[in-house]
C-alpha cells in the first residue's frame, strides 16, 4: 500500500499522466492519504482563485481515495519520533522546534501514519529523508 504526499496528490489533481499512470499500474485500491493530505488539499483549493473549480477537482479525487485518520498510537508515535529527531538534529533540545531541523509537523503527522500501518511514503518531499536517519520507512518518488 501506498500513501500519497501532498506533492504527489497536487500533481494527480493537475492531471499529470505519470502518477495517473502508476496508480493505474498498482491499482487505486493500494493507493491512499493521510487526513493531513486531505487537509493540505482542502486548503490549497481554498486559498486559491478558482475556489470552486479547485473544490469539485479536489472532491472527486478525495472520494475515489481511502483515508487514513489520525489515532492515538499515531499519537504516540508522533511524539516519540518527534523527541528523537530534536535529539539527534537539535543543538539544545527544549529550544529547537521541529520546523528549526527542516522538517514540518505535517510530515511528520505523515510519516507516523505511514509507520503505523506499513505503508510506503510517495513524495518528494526532503523532510522524510531526515526523518529516515532517525526511523527507516520505505519512500519512493513516481516523478
Amino acid at each position: 500500500m501506498y500513501l500519497i504526499d501532498t506533492n504527489h496528490l497536487s500533481r494527480l489533481l493537475l492531471d499529470d499522466a505519470t502518477i495517473r499512470q502508476h496508480i493505474a499500474d498498482i491499482g487505486e485500491e493500494n493507493v491512499a492519504i493521510s487526513v493531513i493530505t486531505q487537509g493540505e488539499i482542502f486548503y490549497m483549493a481554498y486559498n486559491s482563485e478558482q475556489q470552486e473549480q479547485n473544490l469539485r477537482i479536489a472532491q472527486r479525487y478525495l472520494n475515489a481515495l481511502y483515508v487514513y485518520r489520525l489515532n492515538s498510537q499515531i499519537a504516540k508515535l508522533y511524539g516519540q519520533l518527534k523527541a528523537e529527531l530534536i535529539h539527534y538534529y537539535g543543538p539544545k533540545r527544549r529550544k529547537t522546534k521541529i520546523e528549526d531541523i527542516g522538517i514540518s509537523d505535517h510530515d511528520l503527522w505523515i510519516a507516523c501514519t505511514a509507520i503505523h500501518y506499513e505503508l510506503s511514503i510517495v513524495s518528494t518531499d526532503r523532510d522524510f529523508l531526515r526523518i529516515q536517519a532517525v526511523m527507516k520507512f520505505p519512500l519512493a518518488s513516481w516523478v
